[in-house]
């Protein structure tokens, strides 16, 4: 089966899972922006994997619907270059390229949309135990806030360490709750129950904002308005032939 976009974010779901192991050997290293390096280097290795058996437009066409522009257009040109190293490149050797390119803010856009795409907060945060996914989530937001990308990751890196007090309580990890929408993990505090799942459900409740409701309605009573002040055609001629014919 020819790479594409599926396969791509499968594969790197795989790598991302098994970051523990990738962090526990390299987190004593005083490298600059060493998480965000691995999170962008485990989901870029794929294409380089891809690229190394010779797959070189699907690669490209995959690339290219995640991460467009010239920042794409650099990746894509590294990705290349890895392919034709005569030495063989590792998974360390592209986290590191992405520690030292994580400056280039064209580099950088096109890398944050390929995480975005691939979800890949979410996945490395799923191989994580509880202690490592927060030292995981605050090493992340440090970096990202020195590289100026922070809000870009505020809304998948939500609810990153949350725990669940009291009957009835639930916390969210991984992605954290959107309108009551649960991404990753859920665990309740009543029964401490775990749900797996891409996306959980437990209850949805829609609540509209009282001023869009007065909106509304002043809307409406506006339009009522100006269709009761215009007289259809036919009725205001029915009207004059009354008046000239009683």
């Amino acid at each position: 089966m020819a790479f594409d976009l599926a396969i791509w974010r499968q594969s790197a779901a795989d790598k991302l899972r098994d970051i523990g192991g990738w962090l526990d050997r390299r987190k004593t290293q005083d490298a600059p922006y060493l998480m965000y390096g691995t999170l962008c280097g485990l989901s870029l290795w794929p294409l380089v994997d891809a690229m190394q058996r010779g797959e070189i437009l699907p690669v490209m066409m995959a690339l290219g619907s995640a991460a467009g522009g010239v920042g794409g257009n650099l990746i894509a040109a590294q990705v290349q270059r890895w392919k034709d190293s005569a030495e063989p490149v590792d998974e360390a050797q592209v986290s590191q390229w992405v520690a030292q390119n994580a400056d280039n803010a064209e580099v950088r856009t096109a890398l944050d949309a390929i995480v975005e795409r691939l979800e890949a907060v979410s996945q490395a945060q799923a191989g994580l135990g509880q202690a490592n996914r927060q030292w995981f989530a605050d090493t992340l937001k440090r970096e990202l806030t020195q590289l100026g990308n922070l809000p870009h990751y505020e809304a998948m890196l939500i609810g990153s360490g949350a725990i669940a007090q009291g009957p009835g309580a639930k916390a969210a990890g991984e992605r954290g709750v959107v309108a009551d929408t649960i991404y990753g993990p859920v665990v309740t505090g009543d029964r401490n129950r775990v749900v797996q799942a891409g996306t959980y459900i437990e209850r949805q409740e829609v609540h509209t904002p009282p001023d869009l409701v007065e909106r509304a309605r002043a809307h409406y009573f506006k339009r009522l308005r100006q269709q009761c002040n215009v007289l259809p055609l036919g009725a205001r001629a029915g009207a004059a032939a009354g008046d000239l014919y009683p």
